[in-house]
C-alpha cells in the first residue's frame, strides 16, 4: 500500500475582515473526510476545479500540511513525522513552484540532488542519459534556467525530480500554462513510466484520462468520484460549438439553427449538443456557413460535478 486515508480532513482559518480592534475569520473546509487507497503501480488522476482541495490533499499526504483530523499513511507511515524518510520514495512536480536554481543551469540542481539523495555516480549518469533522451533535453540542461522556455524547464523538472528513481510520482499541475505540443509531450513521457505510481491533479479531465486508469473527483473538499478511466464514458456530457462569422447576420443564421446564440464578442454559439450530433452539426454548419473560425468543447468536469454532486460545482 502506498497511500491510504481514512476521513482526512483540514480545516483553514480564514481571515475576512479585520478593524483596529478584531478581525472576522471563517473556517474554509479545504478537506473534508476523505477515505482513499492507492496501491503501487496505480495511475491516479486528482481532478477538481480550483479551490476543490486537490492540492491540499497532496500536501497532507506529502506531510507538507498537519490534518485537522483523520489519518493518512504514505509508505505505511506517519507522512510528517516521516517526512524524510519518505522523501528518498517521492518525486514531485508543480507546475506553479520550481525546484530548479533560476540563475543556475538545471544540471547543477541535478548534482546538487544527486548529493542529496546519495545516488551513485554510475545510477546518476545513467538516469541522466535516459531521461534526457526521452525528453529531447539534450540542448538546453547546461543554459540558465531563466532562459528556457516554459516546455523546457518544465521537462528539466521531470528530469529532476526522477534522477532519485522514486516509486511515487506526484504531479501537481505539471502542465499547466504549456503549449498544447509541449503538453502532448509531457503526456507522452508519462504514459510511458509505467512502473511507477502516480497521482496526477489537475482541472483538465481529458488530459488526466491519458496517463491514468483510475479517476478521483474533488468538489468543495469531498471525494465524490472514484472509478476506472474507462466508466466515465457512459456520462454523456453535450458539447458547445463556438464558431466566428462576419458574413451573416444572428437573424439569416437564428432561421436556419434556432438553436443559435450571439456572443457579447460577435461570435455565435450553439449549446448543448449531444454528442452523437456533434459530427453532424458540423458538417452542416461549415457546409452552409462561412466560417473563419471555430472550436467544439465538452466541460465533462463541471458537467460530472453537477450530476454527480447533484448541484453546480464552486470555489472554496
Amino acid at each position: 500500500m502506498i497511500i491510504k486515508t481514512e476521513n482526512l480532513t483540514k480545516h483553514y482559518q480564514k481571515v475576512t475582515s479585520s478593524g483596529l480592534l478584531h478581525k472576522k475569520t471563517k473556517t474554509v473546509q479545504a478537506v473534508q473526510n476523505v477515505s482513499l487507497q492507492v496501491e503501487q503501480g496505480q495511475r491516479v488522476g486528482l481532478v477538481g476545479l480550483n479551490g476543490s482541495g486537490k492540492s491540499t490533499l497532496i500536501k497532507l499526504i506529502l506531510g507538507i500540511l498537519q490534518p485537522s483530523s483523520g489519518n493518512v499513511a504514505t509508505f505505511g507511515v506517519e507522512p510528517i513525522t516521516h517526512r524524510q524518510q519518505n522523501a528518498r520514495k517521492i518525486g514531485v512536480v508543480f507546475g506553479q513552484r520550481s525546484q530548479l536554481r533560476w540563475d543556475l543551469p538545471a544540471m547543477d540542481t541535478f548534482k546538487l540532488n544527486r548529493e542529496i539523495y546519495q545516488v551513485a555516480q554510475s545510477d546518476f549518469q545513467a538516469r541522466l542519459a535516459k531521461l534526457t533522451r526521452m525528453l529531447a533535453a539534450e540542448d538546453f540542461l547546461t543554459q540558465p534556467v531563466r532562459t528556457l522556455s516554459l516546455g523546457q524547464r518544465m521537462k528539466a523538472e521531470f528530469i529532476a525530480a526522477l534522477l532519485h528513481d522514486p516509486e511515487l510520482l506526484i504531479l501537481d499541475e505539471p502542465t499547466i500554462g504549456l503549449d498544447t505540443l509541449s503538453k502532448n509531450s509531457i503526456v507522452q513521457f508519462l504514459k510511458s513510466l509505467t512502473s511507477k505510481t502516480i497521482i496526477f491533479t489537475s482541472h483538465d479531465l481529458d488530459e488526466v484520462e491519458q496517463v491514468c486508469s483510475r479517476i478521483m473527483i474533488m468538489n468543495q473538499g469531498h471525494l465524490v468520484l472514484d472509478q476506472n478511466s474507462s466508466e466515465l464514458v457512459k456520462f454523456a456530457v453535450p458539447s458547445t460549438i463556438t464558431f466566428t462569422s462576419k458574413q451573416v447576420s444572428y437573424d439569416e443564421l437564428k432561421s436556419s439553427w434556432p438553436n443559435v446564440r450571439q456572443l457579447v464578442n460577435g461570435d455565435f454559439e450553439i449549446a448543448k449538443i449531444k454528442p452523437e450530433q456533434v459530427k453532424d452539426i458540423l458538417s452542416k454548419l461549415t457546409a452552409t456557413v462561412p466560417i473563419e473560425n471555430i472550436t467544439v468543447k465538452n466541460n465533462r468536469l463541471e458537467y460530472l460535478l453537477a450530476h454527480i454532486s447533484g448541484g453546480k460545482a464552486h470555489e472554496i
